[in-house]
C-alpha cells in the first residue's frame, strides 16, 4: 500500500513542495474498450497527483503528461481542465487559484483519458500580533535606521507574505517607508507603529542632535521570548493527568518534550526543575493538554481566563516553592499554568524560584540556571496568607511575559514583592503583565548577591500595570511601585505604575539607589532608562539617593535618565497620601538627567534636595512641573537658585515650565506660569495634559518640541495596558 502525502502551500508560496509518495501521480487510463495506438492518448500523468491542501489566496500550476498506450508521451496534445466546484478553486490550463474554504476535484482530460487530484483550500491563519522592533531606538539627525515587523498567528508561528504598513506619529522628526527603512529628520520623539491585518505594535524612536554625556546605557541584550515549536523536533508529548507524578514526568522529560498538564487537575507539591543535558537549546514546556482557552502569545493572562480556559494549578504545600530550579537547569518554559499556596499554607516566601540566594550552592556564573520563561500564567497569594514573593529572579536569560502576579503581600514592615532578583545576572524581559507587590512591586537587591561582583544587568520592563489595591491600605506594608538597590542597564518604558501612599515608607513610587544590606561594595545602580511610562495616584514621585544606607556601597547610582513620562495625582487625596515631592534628590547621585517630562499636583515641592552631598550632572530640563508650596527647594536653604548652586552645582536647570506664581530667586531661562490652569493644558482635571495650540508655551522647548512629556506617544506606548 502506498503512504498518501498532502503538500501544503500558503498564500505567498511561490514555489511547490511536492511530497514523495512512492508513485508518479495521478494516473487514470482511457476506459475500457477505446482505440488504442502510438497517437490516442490513454493515459495523464498529473504532477503533483497528490491530494493538496491551499490555504485561501494560494495559486500553483499543475502539469499533465499525456501518454499513448505504449507510455509514451504525446507532445502538442490539447488538454481540457475542469474543476468541480468553482467557488473552491479556478483552473485555467492548469493554473490553480485557490477562491474559498472547501474541497474540489481538478481534472485534465485529453480524448478518452482523464485525471483528477483533489484540492482542500482552509482559511490563511489570522495574524495575532506583530512585533515591532529598530536597528536603533536614539538616532541622531540625518542619519538612517531600519524598522522590522514580525507577524505570528495565535502559536506563535511567524506568518510570511503578509502586507504591513508602517506609520509614524510625528513625520517631521522621523519618516518610515513601507519596507522599514527609518530617516531621522529632526530632534524629537515620535512612535512607528507597525500593522498589519488589524494588529499593531508601536516602538518609539528618539532622534538627538548629538550624543550626550552621562546619559544611561541602554540594556545590551534583549530576550527573544517567541514560544519555541512545542513539542521540538524528535521531542514527545509527557501527559500528565490528575493524580500521576508531575516530578517524575519533569525527571523524565528530555530538551524538545512537552509535559501537557491536564486542565483543572491540581498537582500539590515542591516541584524542582533539573539540569537536563548541558549544550542542548531545545525548550522543555510545562503546559496544559488544551490549550485552545489560553491567550495568543502576547495577550495577558487573567485570573478570569484562567478559570474559563480551567488551566492546571500547582500549589506549594509549605513555605518552599511549588517551582524551584536546581543549579544548571535551563531551557524550561512555564505556559498557562496556575501556581498558589495550598489552603492553609501561611506563610509562603517564594512560588517561584528561578536560581536561589546561594545557600544552596549558586555562588558562581556557571551554577546560575538559564533561559527560564514564565508565560501567560496565573500566580497568586490569597487575600488574606502572607505571601513574600510570586517570583524570586535569580538566574540568567529569563523572562516574565503576559501573566498575572497577585495578591503578594506581607505585613509588620516585612517586605513582598511581585518580582524580586538579586543573585541572577539576567538578561531579564518582564512585559506585559499585571503586577501587585505591597512593599514593592519589583526590587532589584534587597539580600546582597551569593556570587561576587554579580550586578542584575540588561533588564527590559515594558508594558506592565504595576498596581497596588486600595483595599490593602493600613493591612499590609507599603513602600514602593518600583525599587532598584542594585541592577544597571535597565529599560523601564511604556509602562502604568499606579496606587501607591505613605506606609514603611514616605509613598514614593520610585526609587533609584545603590544599597546593600552587608558588604556589598559593588553593588550598584547605574544606567537606568526610565521612559514614556504613565504614574498616578501616589503619595510622591521620584526618590534618586546615592548611597544612602551605609558606608556600602562605594559606587553612588549614576547615569539615571527620565525622559517623557507623566507624574500625576500626587498626594491629591487621602488614599494615596505620601510625601507630596515631583523629584526627591538624597544625597549624591550622579549624571541625572530628567527631560520633558510632566509633573503635575505635587502639594510640596516639585524638586528637593536632601543632603549632604552634591548631584554631580544633573541635568532638568524641557519639563512642565507643578512648584507644589515649595517649588525647587534645598535642605535647609532658600529656594530656587540657592538650592541649585547648593546640591546641583554644575548642573542644568533650563527651559522648564515651572508653576511657582513668581521668578523671583530663580534662574532667568526658564517659564514660570502663576497657575496650573495658565499653563493651557487640554484638561489638566480631566488627565489631558496635552498643551493646546493658544498655550504660550508651544515649542518654547530647548529642541523646539512643546515642553512636557509627548502625550500623544506615552498614550501609544501604554494602549491597552490595562485589561478589563
Amino acid at each position: 500500500m502506498r503512504r498518501i502525502a498532502t503538500t501544503i502551500l500558503s498564500a505567498a508560496a511561490t514555489t511547490l513542495l511536492v511530497v514523495s509518495c512512492g508513485g508518479d501521480g495521478a494516473t487514470v487510463g482511457a476506459p475500457a474498450g477505446a482505440v488504442s495506438n502510438g497517437s490516442v492518448p490513454t493515459t495523464i500523468v498529473l504532477s503533483p497527483g497528490t491530494p493538496v491542501t491551499l490555504q485561501v489566496g494560494a495559486a500553483f500550476t499543475l502539469s499533465a503528461s499525456v501518454r499513448n498506450a505504449f507510455g509514451q508521451t504525446l507532445s502538442g496534445t490539447s488538454v481540457t481542465w475542469t474543476s468541480t466546484d468553482a467557488s473552491v478553486v479556478s483552473v485555467s490550463n492548469g493554473a490553480v487559484a485557490a477562491l474559498g474554504p472547501g474541497t474540489a476535484s481538478v481534472t485534465a482530460a485529453s480524448g478518452p483519458a482523464s485525471a483528477s487530484v483533489a484540492i482542500t483550500v482552509v482559511k490563511a491563519a489570522s495574524v495575532s500580533a506583530v512585533m515591532a522592533s529598530l536597528s536603533q531606538t536614539t538616532l541622531p539627525v540625518s542619519s538612517l535606521a531600519a524598522a522590522v515587523a514580525t507577524v505570528v498567528d495565535s502559536a506563535g508561528n511567524v506568518l510570511s507574505g503578509r502586507v504591513v504598513t508602517w506609520i509614524s506619529s510625528n513625520p517631521a522628526v522621523a519618516s518610515v517607508t513601507a519596507t522599514g527603512s527609518v530617516a531621522a529628520l529632526s530632534v524629537g520623539t515620535c512612535v512607528l507603529t507597525a500593522t498589519s491585518e488589524g494588529r499593531s505594535s508601536p516602538v518609539t524612536l528618539i532622534v538627538s542632535a548629538a550624543s550626550m554625556p552621562g546619559i544611561a546605557v541602554l540594556p545590551l541584550t534583549y530576550i527573544n521570548t517567541a514560544a519555541p515549536p512545542a513539542p521540538d523536533a524528535g521531542g514527545v508529548v509527557i501527559t500528565v493527568n490528575a493524580g500521576d507524578n508531575l516530578q517524575a514526568a519533569i525527571n523524565t522529560a528530555q530538551p524538545g518534550d512537552v509535559i501537557a498538564l491536564a486542565n483543572g487537575a491540581t498537582f500539590t507539591g515542591n516541584f524542582t526543575l533539573p539540569a537536563k543535558a548541558s549544550a542542548s537549546t531545545r525548550w522543555i514546556t510545562i503546559r496544559p493538554q488544551n490549550v485552545s482557552g489560553l491567550p495568543a502569545e502576547g495577550v495577558r493572562m487573567t485570573p478570569a481566563i484562567a478559570a474559563f480556559a480551567n488551566i492546571p494549578r500547582i500549589l506549594s504545600p509549605s513555605n518552599l516553592g511549588a517551582i524551584s530550579t536546581l543549579p544548571g537547569a535551563h531551557h524550561y518554559r512555564l505556559t498557562g499554568v496556575e501556581v498558589s499556596m495550598a489552603p492553609g499554607v501561611d506563610p509562603n516566601t517564594g512560588l517561584i524560584r528561578f536560581g536561589d540566594d546561594g545557600a544552596n550552592g549558586q555562588t558562581t556564573l556557571a551554577s546560575v540556571p538559564h533561559d527560564l520563561v514564565l508565560d501567560r500564567s496565573y500566580v497568586h497569594g490569597t487575600a488574606s496568607a502572607v505571601l513574600r514573593r510570586a517570583v524570586a529572579l535569580n538566574s540568567a536569560s529569563s523572562a516574565i511575559i503576559d501573566s498575572y502576579l497577585s495578591d503578594c503581600h506581607d505585613k509588620n514592615g516585612t517586605d513582598a514583592q511581585a518580582i524580586n532578583g538579586w543573585n541572577g545576572p539576567g538578561p531579564f524581559k518582564i512585559t506585559n503583565n499585571y503586577l501587585e507587590g505591597s512593599s514593592e512591586n519589583i526590587l532589584w537587591g534587597g539580600s546582597d548577591p551569593g556570587i561576587p561582583n554579580l550586578v542584575p544587568s540588561d533588564i527590559e520592563i515594558r508594558r506592565n500595570h504595576f498596581s497596588k489595591p486600595v483595599a490593602w491600605k493600613g493591612v499590609w506594608s507599603v513602600k514602593n511601585l518600583y525599587e532598584s538597590k542594585n541592577s544597571q542597564r535597565v529599560l523601564i518604558e511604556g509602562n502604568l505604575f499606579e496606587n501607591n501612599w505613605q506606609d514603611g515608607q514616605a509613598g514614593t513610587a520610585i526609587s533609584l539607589k545603590s544599597s546593600s544590606v552587608g558588604a556589598c561594595s559593588w553593588c550598584v545602580t547605574q544606567d537606568v532608562t526610565f521612559r514614556y511610562n504613565l504614574v498616578r495616584n501616589v503619595g510622591g514621585a521620584i526618590v534618586l539617593s546615592g548611597s544612602p544606607d551605609n558606608d556600602f556601597p562605594d559606587i553612588h547610582a549614576r547615569r539615571l535618565t527620565f525622559t517623557d513620562n507623566i507624574f500625576q495625582n500626587i498626594n491629591s487625596s487621602a488614599a494615596f497620601d505620601g510625601i507630596g515631592y515631583g523629584v526627591l534628590v538624597n544625597g549624591d547621585p550622579g549624571d541625572v538627567s530628567i527631560t520633558h517630562n510632566t509633573i503635575v499636583s505635587p502639594t510640596n515641592s516639585a524638586v528637593y534636595f536632601s543632603g549632604p552631598g552634591v548631584a554631580a550632572g544633573f541635568s532638568m530640563r524641557d519639563n512642565i512641573i507643578d512648584g507644589g508650596a515649595a517649588g525647587v527647594k534645598g535642605s535647609g536653604v532658600t529656594a530656587g537658585l540657592a538650592s541649585l548652586l547648593a546640591f546641583a552645582t554644575g548642573g542644568v536647570f533650563s527651559s522648564n515650565v515651572l508653576v511657582v506664581g513668581s521668578s523671583a530667586g530663580y534662574p532667568s531661562n526658564n517659564f514660570y506660569p502663576v497657575s496650573l490652569a495658565s499653563v493651557g493644558f487640554g484638561n489638566a482635571l480631566a488627565g489631558d495634559l496635552r498643551l493646546v495650540p493658544s498655550s504660550p508655551y508651544k515649542r518654547s522647548a530647548s529642541d523646539g518640541r512643546d515642553p512636557g512629556a509627548d502625550v500623544e506617544a506615552i498614550l501609544a506606548v501604554i494602549q491597552g495596558i490595562i485589561v478589563p
